[in-house]
Formats: structure tokens, sequence, C-alpha cells
């Protein structure tokens, strides 16, 4: 669904009230303990604090935020607040495209005899 995406920005109804919220893809140019700068593929850069409940993860794998490093390709989500000179990212969700320290490993061969079933079955 958002294949493509940059960045954006939006507004969300809760039951609390408004939640202004972004996301950002691009590639992770500064960490630091406490945030992350990425930058877009339009050049477009912004830094992220990480809040204290971030969730990190690639595939299906939940990574602790001190794994992330430069160089990788990320999407970040969280919300905003403040405007102009005070607004500020928070992210609450960081997704890896790619981790150096992760590898896809190959599907297991079925077994000798084995059969298939049609998908959705």
């Amino acid at each position: 669904m958002l294949k493509g995406v940059e960045h954006g920005e939006g507004v969300v109804q809760t039951k609390q009230g408004q939640v202004h919220v972004a996301l950002q893809q691009g590639t992770l140019t500064s960490v630091s303990g406490s945030s992350v700068t990425v930058q877009s593929a339009d050049g477009w850069t912004r830094t992220w604090t990480l809040s204290n409940n971030v969730r990190v993860f690639e595939l299906r794998h939940t990574l602790q935020p001190s794994t992330l490093t430069t160089g990788e390709n990320i999407a970040v989500a969280g919300t905003t607040s403040g405007t102009g000179a005070s607004e500020t990212y928070t992210a609450r969700f960081v997704r890896l495209h790619e981790h150096a320290g992760m590898q896809q490993s190959a599907p297991a061969a079925p077994s000798p005899g084995a059969t298939s079933s049609p998908s959705g079955m």
C-alpha cells in the first residue's frame, strides 16, 4: 500500500482527540542513542527522536534500536508535535528493509515423496 511513498503526514482521529502522524522511507544517515536521521530519495531529511517504546523490526524479527547503523534502508512512522522550528518527530515504529546482520535463509527443499497442496487449502 505504501510502496513508493517517500514521506508524508496526516491527522488521525482517536478517542483522545486528533493525533498528527508522519512516515518516511529512506536511508539512515545518522544514528545516536536517542534519535535517527533519515534522508528520502527526494532529499527530504528529518531527524526522529526514538520513543521509549519504539519497535524496530525486520521481516518477523524484532531488533534493538542499538542495532541500527547508517546506510540502512528504513521506513519510520510516528507522531509529530509542534510547528516550525519547534516541530518534533517521534518514531514509534522502524522497519528495516535491509539489515547487514540478518541473512535470509533459502527455503528448505521438500523431502522426497512430499506432495504440495494447492494454495489456500
